[in-house]
């Protein structure tokens, strides 16, 4: 994959220039080619398959006895419950994302917290732990770009190093409400911070809400070559939403998991996310992780200055039994370069020496539908092996096929457009 020729992780970080998905490419206007049930490398699913696979779908909830979760627009208060912004400035409580958010736990109540942020850089981490009630974080900006939340954390950095990165000047502290998020991380025996300690933002919230603003990691070009995770956003909590946002990195750049307070994946639990007009970039594994995540209208964008190699959208690690992963409609996916972009791999998580077990282990589902792909994707194929457990991938084309069947990959399309989507 060739590097692209202006990188919009640079414009964002130097120029400002807008990513939001609302000014990216526009969808094509030539009716789909897709028809089921595609091939073994491609599978396409029918009209009637496709009614399985909606935001309703995805965010149905674990008791069949409570209703799904259907979210309403991102709104903001009219009077913010705290201002992030320079000393001095008029209404600003707290100069740091962090203080601001702390306050608004301690405050120990069930009513949603706003907190307006105003443009300018935040550098270093932020941690939104549990709560009794939910966080609203949003930018005062006139677009996404304005307010940048960023720093440069590679989890493969010794813990050393990651403490000097994350809490140079102790703001997390015992008795701080963060303080357990850090702590597991600095307390564990591993020789590297790890891929689930590389987030800038790192939410365990239930109901969190990000709204105009981007958040980066810039560790780049700057960590060579091979296996290198530096996640830019990190979410744990049900129900959390990002409207216009802007999430930049390299590999696993957007993080969903399913871990309790102790930073454990757990082996139940499907949090949900819904992303809305946002725009995700990366290069490898650049959306990761479990739950149920709906991208409405965001466009991804491959870039791959590192290994010129490889490329993948989505790996999904969707615990065995759960019928939804992550779901894309109406958005964009854009890389560079010579048909090298694949639209994902499965992540089979715990399958480790013994190999996937079907069934047993992770079995990552993802539909892509009524969406652009661009030239850049492979299209003989477009899905990529297994990370960890390397099968092969394979899709179902059986004539009767059991849409969760695990003996097959669960990654689906279905009237996608532009010339990646055309086998």
């Amino acid at each position: 994959m060739k590097t692209l020729s202006v990188s919009r992780l640079a414009l964002a970080l130097i120029s400002g220039a807008a990513l939001s998905a609302c000014s990216s490419t526009p969808p094509e206007s030539q009716p789909s080619t897709q028809q089921a049930p595609g091939t073994q490398a491609r599978p396409v699913l029918s009209a009637g398959e496709a009614q399985n696979y909606t935001r309703e779908r995805y965010f149905s909830d674990r008791d069949p006895q409570q209703p799904a979760w259907q979210p309403a627009p991102v709104t903001v208060a009219q009077t913010a419950d705290f201002v992030v912004g320079p000393a001095g400035e008029a209404g600003v409580t707290h100069t740091t994302l962090q203080a601001a958010v702390d306050a608004a736990i301690e405050k120990r109540t069930s009513r949603r917290q706003y907190i307006a942020i105003m443009p300018g850089n935040y550098e270093g981490t932020l941690y939104i732990p549990a709560a009794s009630g939910s966080v609203t974080l949003y930018g005062l900006g006139d677009n996404p770009e304005a307010v940048k939340i960023v720093s440069a954390i590679n989890g493969h950095s010794a813990l050393s190093d990651w403490r000097h990165t994350v809490n140079p000047s102790g703001k997390y502290m015992p008795g701080k409400p963060a303080w357990y998020m850090y702590d597991s991380c600095q307390r564990q025996h591993s020789a590297t911070a790890g891929l689930m300690c590389s987030a800038v933002v790192w939410s365990q919230n239930n109901g969190l809400q990000l709204k105009n603003l981007t958040i980066a990691n810039t560790l780049g070009d700057a960590s060579g070559e091979g296996d290198n995770p530096g996640v830019a956003l990190r979410t744990d909590g049900d129900k959390t939403q990002l409207d216009r946002v802007n999430i930049l990195g390299r590999q696993n750049t957007l993080l969903f998991t399913n871990s309790d307070v102790h930073n454990q994946m757990r082996n139940d639990g499907q949090p949900r996310t819904l992303v809305t007009d946002s725009y995700i970039e990366g290069d490898v594994d650049m959306v990761a992780g479990r739950g149920a995540a709906v991208f409405d209208n965001t466009e991804f964008r491959l870039v791959n200055s590192r290994t010129q190699k490889e490329g993948y959208v989505f790996a999904p690690a969707t615990l065995p039994g759960i019928y939804y992963g992550f779901l894309a409609i109406n958005s964009r996916f854009v890389a560079s370069g010579e048909g090298v972009a694949q639209l994902g791999r499965a992540w089979d998580l715990g399958a480790g020496a013994s190999g996937y077990q079907p069934g047993q282990t992770a079995n990552g589902q993802v539909a892509i539908r009524d969406s652009v792909i661009n030239a850049g994707f492979n299209r003989e194929k477009p899905w990529g092996d297994a990370s960890v457990s390397l099968r092969p991938f394979s899709g179902n084309v059986a004539e009767q096929r059991n849409l969760n069947d695990p003996q097959y990959n669960r990654m689906w399309e279905y009237q996608n457009h532009g010339a990646g989507s055309q086998e």
